[in-house]
């Protein structure tokens, strides 16, 4: 059966999520990028606030949790054209899929109707949990973290993610993966300051999620890459002013094996429907 073009955006609270989709947006109007707008959007309610938010020189704001909203986008691909069709929800969701261990019919559209994944993850924010193996005994203070030091690692957390997804999908892991295809998209890059690749960072950063994505995909349906949707925070007032001087819609990048720094971000949907 044929891969559709239905596409799933899963990220956790922070991860950049609904920032990435306003800028997106911000390109294809721009008429720019690899795709560009085939119509007057039918729905853009779960990114208005934060592409108008970015429009004043402001972060966005996450998501309210309780939040279930689609964004529908005609675009043209290589002369076809199709719906992106994108859920906007509260990554707090994500989250207790984890926790819970359990998801509702909401979820269940999600993971079978949409064949094409992007998983985003924030490389800055992910914690990296007392390692016995590595350091030894040592005696931990917990005003140093502002999560419980015991618990779920973070990348048990996205190995856990994935499976109930996929078995919300219904999709078992006996035989190698290549529906749905992953793209997994390193968020707010420039927080990183470095030279590493993606795959590099992604290793670094949540090795055993690394190896669960190798031991269970097909190589060709999985791809890596890194995201920096604005480019650079928007805290002070000086930045607010240069992100309106050069405006929303050309700012930010991706990297990519072809292009250490792409800035058009259409390219990540590319990538996405390229696998």
């Amino acid at each position: 059966m044929a891969t559709n073009n239905e596409i799933l955006i899963i990220g956790p609270p922070r991860s950049g999520k609904t920032t990435f989709l306003a800028q997106l947006y911000g390109r294809l109007m721009d008429k720019k990028g690899k795709l560009q707008l085939a119509s007057a959007p039918e729905n853009i309610d779960g990114i208005k606030s934060a592409y108008d938010r970015l429009a004043e020189g402001k972060e966005t704001e996450s998501t309210p949790s309780t939040d279930n909203l689609e964004v529908k986008i005609p675009v043209i691909h290589e002369g076809q054209e199709f719906v992106l069709h994108c859920k906007d929800y509260g990554g707090e969701q994500v989250r207790d899929l984890v926790a819970m261990m359990e998801y509702d019919k909401t979820w269940i559209d999600r993971a079978k109707t949409n064949d094409r994944w992007i998983l985003f993850i924030r490389p800055s924010e992910i914690e990296h949990r007392f390692d016995l193996s590595k350091k030894g005994y040592a005696v931990k203070d917990p005003k140093e973290t502002n999560s419980p030091i015991y618990g779920t690692s973070d990348q048990s957390q996205f190995i856990e993610l994935v499976q109930v997804l996929l078995h919300a999908r219904g999709t078992g892991m006996k035989d190698l993966i290549d529906t749905p295809p992953l793209l997994i998209a390193l968020t707010c890059w420039d927080e990183l300051n470095t030279d590493s690749t993606p795959e590099e960072i992604l290793q670094q950063k949540l090795p055993l999620f690394t190896q669960f994505i190798a031991a269970n995909w097909l190589p060709g349906a999985v791809e890596i890459i890194g995201v920096s949707a604005q480019e650079f925070p928007l805290k002070t007032d000086e930045a607010r002013d240069k992100y309106l001087d050069e405006m929303p819609q050309n700012l930010g990048y991706l990297v990519l094996d072809d292009s250490p720094k792409e800035k058009d971000l259409t390219r990540l949907i590319e990538k996405a429907l390229s696998l």
